[in-house]
């Protein structure tokens, strides 16, 4: 009994705020502490609420909040837990504050470059074989997406953006992965916008072939110079699609 208390301990109430972000507040400084786990079953609603002081409902309202973020798991019947899978979110809420920020060309460019050019370094320092042979597939993928007459933008920019995830994944890093991941979400339109813009890929597959080549070579300025072209073709036609459709307005 004396466990089971200490273990409720971290939901006790300490500073004022509203209701319902007392409760997630509460577990997102339980998560980084790691006093709650994954699989690990929270206490009921009832429980919660007289622990917090909060009323029921902004503990249900909390529970919502934090059942669509995918931070927990509700199980009709056997309690609530915390959630074990790391899947994406129908809508990432920190994507939809980027996207909100309206953020400058400017901006964009080196919030990508921040990423990409760190992207490339971790992949040279931790990729093995096996992470550089998935990363010459996604170009592989490519070419064959090329050679087919019958390719379209879409199906090209989506191996584009395989291509990035294979960077991603090849960092051999968890956490950079998924923040790469998110930051690269965030560029996909403007991904796709560029391939609107260019020859059947032909531009996105000579890059990715050199920052490939780089990587394969543990090249850091090599790499670092290929990321740095490839980002500054991205900007070059994303801004060209952008400016046809404004004057086509």
């Amino acid at each position: 009994m004396a466990e089971k208390q200490k273990q409720y301990d971290i939901f006790r109430a300490e500073r004022v705020e509203s209701a319902v972000n007392r409760v997630l507040n509460t577990f997102k400084e339980a998560l980084i502490t790691e006093e709650l786990v994954p699989g690990g079953r929270i206490p009921s609603e009832l429980e919660l609420s007289k622990q917090l002081a909060v009323s029921r409902g902004s503990v249900r309202e909390a529970m919502k909040i934090l059942s669509a973020f995918g931070i927990v798991e509700i199980r009709r019947g056997n309690g609530t837990y915390i959630a074990q899978s790391d899947h994406k979110v129908v809508f990432d809420p920190l994507l939809f504050s980027l996207i909100l920020s309206h953020a400058k060309m400017k901006e964009l460019v080196e919030l990508r470059e921040l990423m990409e050019f760190a992207i490339a370094k971790l992949v040279i320092q931790n990729a093995g074989d096996a992470e550089l042979m998935a990363i010459e597939e996604k170009i592989r993928e490519m070419e064959e997406l090329i050679e087919d007459e019958k390719n379209q933008p879409k199906l090209l920019a989506q191996s584009d953006i395989d291509f990035h995830y294979a960077l991603g994944k090849a960092t051999i890093n968890h956490l950079v992965e998924k923040i790469y991941n998110f930051v690269i979400d965030f560029f996909t339109p403007s991904i796709r916008l560029t391939h609107e813009k260019q020859e059947r890929g032909q531009y996105a597959l000579a890059h990715h072939k050199k920052i490939y080549e780089a990587l394969k070579e543990r090249n850091v300025d090599m790499a670092i110079a290929a990321v740095e072209g490839s980002i500054m073709e991205w900007k070059k036609r994303a801004l060209q699609v952008i400016e046809n459709r404004v004057r086509n307005q």
